[in-house]
């Protein structure tokens, strides 16, 4: 029988800690609780608190008679479930500074070692970075497992573990292929434990040992407690001592094991923000960087769908990019935003590189402005198509529409201002656009109706789409409505799309 899992809804622990007779476990958690009888609590706590992961969380199903296959969940987007995976084994996996419950010094000395041996350390490249850490792979996870789910995991056949954990009545942790599985029934004792190691630290007097020190249970704090903003800016303070890539590069791994469980996490991406403006104030090429903060930022957003913040992290990221990667990254947004049309966090991006575009024309009037100024608004004709098909296509998506807005307001502003206005037959080029979108809107109107109300809810959104228009660009408004007598005049088309608003229209066109 498989164990059914239900998703808490807060972060991880971060205050007090409610402890029951079945185990105590946060009060409030993100992690994956199920929803069968727990175990009761077993008198076990923790040998050592600080322990530093370059892993991402582990979820793993419970699945009798199969090698139980990670269950990822995601804060904010529920939980999914992923069958066992048929990629080559990841290479083991890697413990810095590292100590965790149930492991010996021993342990973790052999795995560094081997680490070494096989040349897998960081090096002083982002690109390094990026063929190297777990994070750019994928495969680093941590999570948060009820402990019935442990059994599971032990006696799986495929089960090679990277070093050998003594012998205990009771499973806490559990390492494989960077992967890193922690019981939550330590987790009170475990964040107590942490924090109270990180106050020690925090108050050492001895300044190389007490940073040491620091780094390493801050650590620990915020992978349990990503919100713990005294943790980060700790951390600040001693990367702002002396600059060391090798630092920033591993902190930058640190944050994208927190947003491998945290995803939404604003704390996280703030420090990760505040990272990569430490490195570039160093060095004066990041585009190797930012490449690779593109890719984190895709991968994370979809397996979160609707990401807001992490959207917003990629829009910061624009300043730091060259006119050629924002014209790639255009590109390959494009097919990202036709398969995910109800998310205007995406569209949002695509606008701001498309404003970044514009702003790379407003330079001195040479040959190569002339070139990026057509080249713009060729692109703009072809996002104004392209905008088009969609809208067809997928009826009711208001994203689609918004974006529209955006593409339309700029496109009408240059035609008015264009030195030509006026094509070969006299007919303004404004013209022609109005008649374009209210053909779009006739369509709209007269789109047969279906058993979900996406046809009326895209007439609604093409009617209040004109409205919009001649609401934001005045000078055409006149216009517009001449060439609306076809299908009445604007309250008309507004009353006719959505009758039961029609005081509203009234007031609106008033």
């Amino acid at each position: 029988m498989t164990t059914q899992w239900r998703s808490a809804t807060s972060p991880l622990p971060y205050g007090k800690f409610r402890e029951d007779g079945a185990g105590g476990r946060p009060a409030t958690s993100r992690h994956l609780l199920p929803t069968s009888p727990r175990l009761p609590a077993s008198a076990a706590a923790a040998h050592h608190s600080g322990f530093h992961l370059r892993l991402r969380i582990a979820r793993r199903q419970n699945t009798k008679g199969k090698d139980p296959g990670f269950a990822t969940g995601w804060g904010g987007s529920g939980v999914t479930h992923i069958p066992q995976s048929t990629e080559k084994p990841l290479r083991k996996l890697t413990l810095e500074d590292t100590r965790p419950f149930g492991c010996t010094s021993t342990d973790f000395a052999r795995t560094e070692k081997s680490e070494e041996s096989n040349g897998t350390r960081s090096s002083n490249s982002f690109g390094s970075q990026a063929r190297g850490s777990g994070a750019a792979r994928g495969g680093d996870e941590v999570g948060f497992l009820h402990p019935t789910q442990f059994q599971s995991l032990e006696h799986s056949q495929t089960s090679n573990w990277t070093f050998e954990v003594p012998e205990c009545p009771q499973r806490y942790l559990w390492c494989k292929d960077h992967k890193l599985a922690i019981s939550t029934e330590i987790l009170p004792k475990l964040y107590r434990a942490a924090r109270h190691a990180y106050s020690n630290s925090a108050a050492a007097k001895d300044g190389s040992f007490m940073e040491t020190d620091l780094m390493r249970h801050s650590k620990a704090l915020l992978i349990l407690c990503p919100d713990m903003l005294t943790a980060w800016n700790s951390r600040k303070i001693v990367l702002s001592v002396n600059y060391d890539f090798t630092k920033l590069k591993d902190e930058l791994q640190l944050c994208a094991l927190i947003l491998s469980y945290s995803p939404k996490n604003e704390s996280t991406w703030s420090h990760r923000r505040w990272v990569i403006k430490k490195v570039s104030e160093h060095n004066q090429d990041v585009s190797e960087l930012i490449e690779m903060e593109s890719v984190l930022v895709k991968q994370i957003a979809e397996k979160s769908k609707m990401n807001y913040r992490a959207w917003r992290h990629r829009c910061w990221l624009i300043p730091y990019m060259t006119r050629e990667q924002v014209l790639n990254e255009l590109k390959k947004s494009t097919r990202w935003n036709e398969l995910h049309v109800a998310d205007n966090c995406c569209f949002h991006y695509r606008r701001s590189l498309l404003l970044a575009l514009l702003d790379s024309c407003h330079v001195e009037d040479t040959e190569d402005s002339l070139d990026r100024k057509s080249e713009v608004h060729l692109l703009w004709k072809e996002e104004l198509t392209w905008n088009e098909k969609l809208i067809r296509r997928y009826q009711g998506r208001e994203s689609l529409w918004i974006h529209r807005r955006f593409l339309s307001q700029w496109w009408m502003k240059f035609l008015l201002s264009s030195e030509e206005t006026e094509c070969a037959a006299g007919t303004s080029l404004v013209d022609l656009f109005l008649v374009q979108e209210i053909y779009l809107l006739s369509d709209c109107l007269n789109a047969p109706a279906d058993e979900f109300g996406e046809a009326c809810v895209q007439s609604e959104l093409a009617a209040l789409y004109i409205l919009w228009i001649s609401k934001q660009v005045p000078a055409v408004k006149l216009r517009l409505e001449e060439r609306l007598h076809s299908l009445g005049s604007l309250e008309d088309v507004l009353a006719r799309a959505c009758p039961e608003r029609s005081r509203l229209w009234t007031h609106l066109i008033a």
